[in-house]
């Protein structure tokens, strides 16, 4: 039988001081729902045979709830005896517990004269009071009750009450720092790193957040990279760290290469096995913008590149056939595998994880993480034109570009607090436009307030030249809005994206001499890149995906005479 009875500690159990009970609550109670979680703790209850309330749906942890009403006297706290509270902690104290340093929920033990709290849970499995702790030292660790304020000498990290202290050498540890992996991989660097006691001496930076590592404290370091070092907070970061120690675990050999040398100038890509790919070098010539990278779907002028051997119109980068075919990047703990459009949904687009562009060119993938060739090749520090000082992904909090202002992951300042995000720093530098014969530099913008004023060259309206754009790089005083220049699909490579029985959705570029009407909107398409949709009845251009997505998706469901279901043409 269930034991049905009311806790000193909660107000239901009998009709004493009902509550009316929510919607959702009447909801749970009708289908025998309940609470997943603990109300103190906020952990699965399943499987530890909680204790439940049928009045107000509220499950507990048996261990996070107090026993008896009455104060305690404990070792982490030997000068005053400890009073449990049950309606929250006071507004005098820093509202966490004294052990496991969480927040205080609603039951815990607290002294009013030391400002001293404890949950209860972490007073009934109380922190062993010695550890044998190899990793972190070579001798036994005594638990220490005192509550002044220490610094840990495994992370330098400034530390509250009850440290773990080696009498010998003078050392103190906080209770999570003594069981600190000693060989991890992170995603900031290619090699693994281990936990040291201590740099040297020397002046180091964290190269994770960018701020000083105290040399006398412990941190990670490469034994391959000398004077690289990590804060040990910083490189157990759960964005940075994948939580395996491979302490004792032998290090595997990947081989990463890309291709295969078949003589001087002469490759086989992973990517394009069927043929050699040649590497051309053309300094002197300028190339049309029509021959496009397959990897970062860029325009190839004059840098570099390797052609297929059997004119099958199939081109790379020098730098992007040199891609690894696996990296680590900041944005993922785990590895990135370089993927074709082959080797995933033939012909569909997707979008980047940092920049959230679409692309259908080479892309790196773990996971939920899609990464586009021009993000993974971006460092997670770098020097960039716009900014004097060194830019750093130092955390994977989104937060406001500095230069556009849209929200998403960021590289940061640690001096100036100036931040830059994915889409605005792999802008490229230089670019063709039809609007002139020159190439177009990318501005970063003027300080001043100019004189008169701009007008964009494609959509002939006024331009913020405070605001980034580009300009011809001659003489031709053009300016244009970075979206007129690069369109809503500049790094989508001109291509069939979809296609089936009822059509074709294509990619082309807009270089005819007259540009074509929309098919929905109406207009003249500004774009350099437009979408052609093609079936047996009809041929119609679209402006952009917005235009066609309204197209082939009818607010009207009732009329489809000459429409079809977007459903057929996921393009993503």
């Amino acid at each position: 039988m269930e034991r049905i009875f009311k806790h000193f500690w909660h107000q239901h159990g009998s009709d004493e001081n009902p509550r009316e009970l929510t919607w959702e609550e009447r909801t749970k109670k009708k289908y025998g729902l309940s609470v997943d979680t603990c109300d103190d703790c906020q952990k699965p209850t399943e499987g530890h045979d909680p204790i439940k309330c049928d009045f107000c749906l509220k499950d507990w942890h048996v261990e996070c709830v107090p026993s008896s009403p009455d104060e305690v006297n404990h070792s982490f706290h030997t000068y005053h005896p400890l009073k449990l509270l049950i309606d929250g902690p006071p507004d005098y104290s820093d509202g966490k517990c004294g052990i496991c340093k969480q927040e205080l929920k609603s039951f815990f033990y607290h002294c009013s004269i030391c400002y001293f709290s404890m949950h209860v849970r972490c007073s009934n499995d109380p922190p062993p009071p010695i550890v044998d702790a190899p990793r972190c030292h070579e001798h036994t660790l005594t638990l220490m009750a005192r509550d002044d304020i220490f610094t840990c000498n495994a992370c330098g990290m400034h530390g509250e009450r009850c440290p773990y202290v080696c009498a010998p050498c003078g050392l103190m540890f906080h209770r999570d720092c003594i069981k600190l992996p000693h060989v991890i991989n992170i995603n900031r660097h290619d090699h693994r790193v281990s936990h040291i006691d201590s740099p040297g001496f020397g002046l180091w930076k964290c190269m994770i957040c960018h701020k000083k590592i105290d040399w006398r404290y412990g941190a990670y370091s490469c034994q391959k990279c000398p004077n690289l070092f990590f804060h040990s907070k910083c490189a157990t970061r759960s964005d940075v760290w994948d939580g395996e120690e491979l302490e004792g675990i032998p290090e595997e050999f990947v081989d990463v290469s890309p291709f295969k040398v078949i003589e001087d100038g002469v490759i086989n890509h992973f990517s394009h096995e069927e043929h050699n790919l040649r590497l051309i070098d053309e300094d002197a010539i300028d190339r049309h913008e029509s021959i496009r990278c397959e990897a970062c779907t860029g325009s190839i002028f004059s840098e570099k590149h390797y052609s297929c051997m059997e004119y099958c119109d199939y081109f790379l980068h020098e730098t992007c056939a040199n891609l690894l075919l696996q990296k680590r990047h900041g944005l993922c703990t785990k590895p990135l595998t370089l993927l074709t459009m082959k080797k995933v949904r033939e012909l569909r687009l997707f979008t980047c994880t940092a920049c959230r562009k679409l692309s259908n060119g080479f892309r790196y993938e773990c996971g939920d993480t899609i990464l586009d060739v021009r993000c993974a090749s971006m460092s997670w520090y770098c020097d960039y034109e716009c900014h004097p000082h060194t830019l750093f992904l130092t955390t994977l909090d989104e937060e406001t570009c500095g230069v556009c202002g849209r929200y998403g992951r960021l590289l940061h300042c640690v001096e100036c607090k100036f931040t830059l995000d994915f889409k605005c720093a792999t802008l490229p530098k230089k670019i063709k436009h039809r609007c002139d014969d020159h190439f177009l530099s990318l501005c970063f913008g003027e300080k001043e307030k100019p004189r008169g004023k701009y007008w964009c060259e494609v959509c002939e309206t006024v331009l913020d030249p405070r605001e980034w754009f580009y300009s011809c790089s001659g003489d031709c005083g053009v300016v244009c809005h970075i979206p007129c220049v690069l369109g809503q699909l500049w790094n989508v490579k001109p291509r069939v994206i979809h296609t089936k029985g009822y059509g074709t959705v294509k990619l082309v570029l807009n270089d005819s001499l007259s540009r074509p009407k929309c098919g929905y909107c109406g207009s003249h398409c500004q774009q350099p890149l437009m979408i052609k949709f093609s079936c047996p009845s009809m041929e119609k251009f679209f402006c952009d995906l917005d235009c066609f997505e309204k197209y082939v998706v009818p607010q009207d469901y009732k009329r489809r005479d000459d429409t079809l279901s977007y459903h057929h043409y996921s393009i993503y």
